[in-house]
């Protein structure tokens, strides 16, 4: 065997060696494929192994963005859908309050889960959403090759829900930041002892009526919910019917009329709405004991392309306060502050500059 055959032959035994390695260094090549890390079970109850190391993720769908938020890895999103890549100027951007937390108005809109071009030029190595389909998602990664992992939104999970945990310990394993959610967690089983202890040492107990929530993009002091979370961590008394699926619905203002609230709360999601609506039917409303004894006040945006489950507390707190001030003896902007820095690790973001995006904030109405 000459010199030339037997190089030939080493070259050749070293490029074998190195394919079946899976080492892709030939011709300078400095990149070599993602390693496999470990194998979670999403929400949707889907078995999906990932990488072990993820840097890059997009997030599709309401609330993946805001979970990300929550820890502290939005850092990490490098593709959002269309509906987070709405205008920044437009009136509802802020009512996520994740949006005020972080700015991600500058990341790539990828459209949806069908956009599986503008998804693999993020150069993402995970994909998140929460899609309900479990067959989306199964499509989503076969054509995109990327791991997808479903996570749960739906409106009936509050922040008490277990799903909501399980939500957050997914992305903890799946992302390596399981310090951070159990911190997390953590964090809000403490809130929550608070608020029971409160509830518990409260004897006020009020029949209380929520308006100007936002859903299928409508919204007014007539659309309501009688799933409201805040109003159970206290001792508000929901006077509308409860729905199974945890979504605002529409009611009628003869339905409002007839309730007996005693207090009205209105959420700032359609502010100005809710107010022309009740101006227009103030001699409807009158014989309410809440409008003739002006007991109506404006509380933070609780739902906008999914839950802001953190408004879910801050408004307990700010609701408890107006119903039993007494018992619910502290300043409301260091509470929702405490809140905030919970579960916005990172982010200076403070009630004030929450309040401001969506005003008025936490006030009594002079209606």
């Amino acid at each position: 065997m000459n010199t030339k055959t037997i190089v030939i032959a080493v070259v050749a035994v070293i490029l074998v060696t190195c394919i079946g390695s899976g080492l892709w260094y030939i011709m300078g090549g400095d990149e070599s494929p993602e390693t496999e890390g470990v194998t979670v079970i999403d929400l949707r109850e889907r078995e999906v192994t990932l990488p072990s190391e993820i840097d890059k993720v997009v997030c599709l769908s309401a609330s993946s963005v805001r979970l990300m938020c929550y820890m502290g890895a939005y850092n990490k999103i490098v593709g959002v859908d269309s509906k987070d890549a709405e205008n920044i100027n437009s009136g509802n951007y802020y009512m996520g309050t994740y949006r005020i937390a972080y700015d991600i108005s500058s990341i790539q809109s990828v459209g949806s889960e069908e956009n599986y071009k503008d998804i693999v030029s993020t150069g993402a190595q995970l994909i998140i959403s929460s899609s309900t389909d479990k067959s989306v998602l199964d499509t989503l990664q076969k054509n995109t090759g990327i791991p997808v992992i479903g996570v749960a939104a739906e409106g009936n999970i509050d922040v008490d829900d277990e799903k909501f945990k399980e939500n957050i310990q997914l992305l903890g394993k799946a992302l390596g930041l399981e310090e951070r959610a159990k911190n997390l967690l953590s964090g809000i089983d403490n809130v929550f002892s608070e608020l029971t202890s409160y509830k518990k040492s409260s004897v006020a107990s009020a029949n209380c009526y929520i308006g100007g929530m936002f859903y299928m993009m409508q919204g007014g002091i007539l659309t309501t919910t009688g799933n409201y979370a805040s109003f159970e961590y206290t001792n508000a008394n929901n006077v509308m019917p409860n729905t199974s699926n945890g979504n605002p619905y529409n009611t009628e203002i003869k339905s409002l009329a007839e309730s007996r609230a005693q207090y009205i709360f209105i959420d700032c999601m359609t502010y100005d709405d809710s107010k022309s609506v009740f101006e227009t039917n103030k001699s409807v409303l009158q014989n309410l004991d809440a409008v003739k004894n002006g007991q109506i006040y404006s509380t933070l945006v609780y739902k906008y392309y999914g839950t802001n489950w953190e408004s879910e507390l801050m408004n307990a707190y700010y609701i408890g306060s107006v119903l039993d001030p007494e018992t619910y003896d502290f300043n409301i902007e260091d509470k929702c502050n405490e809140i905030l820095n919970l579960f916005y690790p990172d982010s200076d973001i403070t009630y004030q500059n929450v309040a401001e995006k969506q005003s008025p904030g936490y006030v009594q109405l002079d209606w």
